[in-house]
């Protein structure tokens, strides 16, 4: 079955400076090749710029609110994807992701393929699975992930490393900064109260998918597709205990680690310390206090057969 061809707008909300190495805009003509698959397949694709930070945030909402298209598609890195999918929330309206960032881990778990063809049947076919994003409450406001939230060591990382840097050596730059970032971080001890129950920590990351940073498997299992997050405690500070991680990690063995603790929640809340810095899905997120927990609405995502939860029903 195939959408209706007054339905067949797509709209295309792209981060100029995603991608590796200072590719720019569009990626290095991807959105051009993919707007023109889309053409092929039958679609109306219409792109638009994010401007700044937080741009495809407010896009995202206006497409939705119009209702015009069946999907809006995210073309940037799980930072871009969640904005977009903040903007959206509540409509049923599908999210394509077309993953041209500095890493998108979401896409990876998903399947959905880089290509911008193949990509491009997938939207025209009009499959899609149901995800269930996170929420994160902080004093800089509400706003939803899709892949994690990371407090601690990692969110030192990613609050110190530039955009400039990013732009000029993509993935690099946090690995740059992580190894600067090892002799200077003092490990705060932090109290993590997991579905009411606390546990202390030095870092945490609390996630929806099973990897991180691209393919490197943080724990068993994904959550993207019911409520809930898994919850990975570090419980050991100081740089040979980050190295130990790091390579368990690069292993996929992080969480038989003695000293890491993973659990499954449906609420996690940081009040103690404050001030502890905050990422999600790879950007900067300000600072705790914050609560993470499960909003009602799910989000339909555009993606390959053997995610798929269903179709739309045509209009």
């Amino acid at each position: 079955m195939t959408l209706p061809a007054r339905d067949r707008t797509v709209i295309i909300i792209a981060n100029p400076v995603a991608g590796r190495g200072g590719r720019g805009r569009g990626d290095n003509g991807c959105i051009a090749r993919f707007v023109h698959c889309l053409r092929r397949e039958g679609m109306r694709p219409v792109v638009l710029y994010t401007a700044a930070r937080g741009h495809a945030r407010v896009l995202a909402r206006d497409a939705a609110g119009a209702g015009r298209c069946t999907h809006i598609v995210a073309a940037g890195g799980d930072g871009t994807v969640a904005e977009v999918a903040d903007g959206m929330a509540g409509s049923d309206i599908i999210l394509g992701i077309l993953p041209v960032g500095t890493a998108n881990v979401l896409a990876s778990e998903l399947g959905i393929p880089a290509d911008a063809a193949g990509n491009a049947r997938i939207i025209a076919a009009g499959r899609y699975t149901v995800i269930r994003p996170g929420r994160l409450r902080s004093g800089t406001g509400d706003c939803l992930f899709v892949q994690m939230v990371g407090v601690g060591f990692d969110a030192h990382v990613v609050h110190a490393v530039s955009a400039r840097l990013k732009k000029v050596f993509g993935r690099m730059a946090y690995v740059l900064n992580t190894l600067g970032a090892l002799w200077a971080y003092p490990f705060h001890s932090m109290n993590v109260v997991v579905d009411g129950v606390a546990h202390p920590a030095v870092s945490v990351i609390i996630s929806k998918g099973q990897l991180y940073g691209g393919r490197y498997v943080l724990v068993p299992h994904a959550m993207h597709e019911r409520a809930g997050f898994a919850v990975v405690l570090f419980g050991t500070a100081g740089v040979r205990a980050s190295l130990r991680y790091s390579l368990a990690l690069l292993r996929g063995t992080l969480a038989g680690q003695r000293d890491v603790m993973v659990l499954d929640a449906r609420m996690v809340e940081i009040i103690t310390p404050a001030g502890l810095p905050v990422q999600a899905d790879g950007d900067a997120c300000g600072y705790t206090p914050l609560r993470i927990d499960q909003p009602d609405h799910a989000l339909r995502v555009a993606c390959a057969p053997r995610h798929v939860a269903g179709k739309p029903s045509p209009s």
